[in-house]
């Protein structure tokens, strides 16, 4: 019997991480591990009699080579022998009852690999009176019911104990390469997106209470318990998945784990939707993250054909929809379009975009085969697992503003995850960096502090913004940085309105006259204690009277920097104390954007450069050979969506140490070239929707 408590102790202690280690190690060395394209047909109980043959043609029509395919869960779509699933009614109405046993052997005399779609979070009104002990319960005591389905919580047995017996079922019947997981999470929200509260079943009580005794577990985001609960659920979801990625390749099958967490193959959802601000590089923030932290597992991108879940049938703008293919195989991910129903049924408008995509990706696959991230600057993201911390919008806008400011000057970065940093310290991967920015994110933790800090004195440079690398408590994280605490409240709202950074001296500012580029600063500044013999950047230009426009004046400087730069062993750590990416984020004038731009070059050494409209994004990988530089035209950016792009005439790429003569893949051209002393200088045709050039380095 598995007890609330016994689902805690699992996971606690350092049995976790090295069972994780072991599930890499296991599972790491499959067919995933090369480039493969996907086709997700999310079926409907209707579809149990559909042609096989027909779906496998179009698959196939569109570059794809594996086939993921609803199979068991909530409803079965093959004749189960488990009490505790419920085979869809229309499969009476197939000759064979088997619509996995038809895909599968139809698939696979074709060379292609059918994925088994799985969903444990909801039962039958048959399986929920008998088991009530595997359903969610609302804080008030009420199951979460939903189109007569009942919503399971994954502290129960349901998730622990028979979620593996279905998987057993499926891989001793079927040859299938794969398992993803739908809803492979608590459900505080059902599909209306009504919140249901924190799951109060008796396994999560005794869970909850196993992992931290003195707290009480919470019963939504306005509980000050609930950021530990946050943490609390991801690690039980972890381990499930880590149970679960060991289990399947205990098999001995080639199959593969496929999860929104770490597993062999992370899958990501690309989707766009209605009531929230859309982030037009969600896609390849978020492969990068997988990519760079977590390299031996593969990444599935699936990009979601219709707008939102609300409207099933209502297709993605085509062009909006190309972002997530292009942004996903960029960064090194393997892309899926993910459509409901059978093919043909419903007339999604992107389809044909999809297929020209995809069926470019499988042309170059040998390229792809071995592509990784190839950037020498790294942005660091805020942990998604706080997001129920007070400071984590603010963090996500301070990043997501110097992420734009990195892109539209077209210096490429790879993205990386604030909870990775110490393990890609561990394995090496931080010191092909020259240069990594920490954007206004705090209580980074030691390990992740003590990281940095020896990558510092190695020779890496460091850029700090805003509270970056700073604890709740005002002390400083990282002992190579310029400051030594903080040492007054942070100044926020507006207290800030009207106050200014300079990044050149101001010697006429007491008469009121000003040169060079006056900064606004917006959301945060904080004072700190500094180090001696550091180096002062500018100086803020204190906030003064901002109304009438008669009294509008009295900015006379201070001895408060914009920014202050220390060495320490071969690199240098800069702290630039203001949420300078916020101000770009919220102003989006460029002269913010190039005041931070400004301050770190210095530290950025990178083989890439780029002459091109701020409307291209370029991102850099390696290959074997060399690089291989992904051009994506955003000039269709809209508030909500991306629409029709405008043709980019002309440009240019910079390539240190690049030699031999550069392919351009998509148009198949060879480009005019010409060398300047080391560098290899690509002349550019005109950019339509993406462009990738494969070019040879000396190194």
């Amino acid at each position: 019997m598995i007890d609330g408590r016994s689902v805690w102790i699992r996971v606690r202690g350092e049995t976790m991480s090295e069972e994780r280690a072991t599930t890499r190690t296991a599972v790491g060395r499959g067919w995933w591990t090369r480039p493969f394209s996907n086709i997700q047909t999310n079926i409907q109980e209707i579809d149990a009699t559909m042609d096989v043959d027909r779906v496998l043609d179009f698959i196939e029509e569109k570059g794809a080579d594996t086939w993921l395919l609803n199979v068991g869960g909530i409803m079965s779509f093959y004749p189960t022998d488990l009490p505790f699933q419920t085979p869809v009614s229309f499969l009476k109405d197939r000759p064979s009852g088997d619509l996995i046993g038809d895909a599968v052997a139809a698939a696979h005399k074709r060379g292609i690999r059918v994925l088994a779609r799985m969903d444990f979070s909801k039962v039958s009104t048959r399986i929920a009176g008998e088991h009530p002990e595997w359903l969610f319960k609302s804080p008030s005591g009420r199951p979460q019911i939903y189109s007569t389905l009942y919503s399971t919580c994954p502290c129960g047995d349901y998730y622990q104990k028979h979620s593996l017996e279905i998987i057993d079922e499926v891989m001793d019947r079927y040859d299938v390469g794969g398992f993803f997981v739908n809803w492979f999470r608590f459900s505080e929200f059902d599909y209306s997106r009504v919140y249901h509260g924190v799951c109060h079943c008796e396994r999560c009580k005794a869970a909850f209470g196993a992992y931290a005794p003195s707290l009480e577990l919470p019963d939504g985001p306005q509980h000050a318990t609930y950021p530990n609960w946050l943490r609390f659920a991801a690690e039980v979801i972890q381990d499930l998945v880590d149970r679960l990625a060991l289990h399947v390749a205990a098999k001995g099958k080639d199959a593969a784990l496929i999860m929104s967490r770490e597993s062999p193959i992370i899958y990501y959802e690309a989707n766009n939707a209605f009531g929230r601000e859309l982030w037009h590089h969600a896609t390849s923030e978020a492969v990068s993250v997988y990519r760079t932290g977590m390299p031996s597992s593969s990444v599935l991108v699936n990009s979601t054909c219709f707008v939102d879940m609300p409207y099933r049938m209502a297709g993605e703008q085509p062009e909006h929809f190309a972002q997530y293919l292009l942004q996903a195989i960029a960064r090194g991910g393997n892309p899926s379009t993910y459509l409901m129903g059978e093919p043909g049924r419903i007339p999604y408008p992107n389809v044909p975009m999809a297929g020209e995509i995809q069926n470019f990706f499988k042309a170059n696959g040998r390229l792809y085969g071995n592509y990784r991230p190839g950037s020498t600057v790294a942005l660091v993201r805020p942990n998604p697992l706080r997001k129920a911390d007070p400071e984590y919008p603010a963090a996500v806008s301070e990043f997501r503003g110097l992420y734009c400011a990195l892109k539209e000057k077209h210096i490429p970065f790879d993205v990386i995850g604030v909870e990775l940093i110490s393990r890609m310290a561990g394995d090496g991967n931080l010191s092909r960096y020259s240069a990594i920015i920490l954007p206004d994110v705090n209580d980074i933790g030691a390990a992740a502090a003590a990281s940095l800090d020896d990558y510092a004195r190695r020779g890496g440079n460091v850029v700090l913004t805003g509270r970056g690398g700073v604890a709740s408590d005002g002390s400083v994280e990282l002992t190579t940085a310029p400051s030594v605490m903080q040492f007054a409240e942070q100044k926020t709202g507006m207290n800030l309105w009207a106050t200014y950074v300079a990044d050149y001296r101001q010697p006429d500012a007491e008469n009121y006259r000003y040169t060079g580029d006056i900064i606004p600063v917006f959301g945060s500044y904080t004072s700190f204690v500094w180090k001696p013999n550091c180096t002062r950047l500018g100086s803020v230009l204190p906030q003064a009277p901002f109304g009438p426009p008669e009294k509008c004046y009295g900015h006379i400087g201070s001895d408060e920097p914009g920014a202050v730069s220390a060495t320490t062993g071969g690199g240098t750590v800069l702290q630039i104390p203001w949420s300078v990416g916020r101000t770009y984020h919220e102003f989006g004038t460029t002269s913010v954007r190039d005041y931070f731009l400004r301050a770190i070059s210095h530290l950025i050494r990178g083989p890439l450069s780029a002459t091109l409209p701020e409307q291209v994004e370029l991102i850099a990988g390696r290959v074997d050979d060399g690089m291989l530089i992904h051009l994506i035209n955003q000039s269709g950016a809209r508030r909500k969506s991306f629409g029709p792009h405008i043709p980019i005439a002309g440009g240019s790429i910079r390539v240190r140490g690049g030699t031999g003569q550069p392919r351009l893949l998509v148009s198949a051209m060879s480009p005019p070239t010409r060398l300047e002393g080391d560098e290899l200088i690509i002349e550019l045709p005109s950019l339509d929707l993406f462009e990738v050039v494969h070019v040879n380095t000396l190194s």
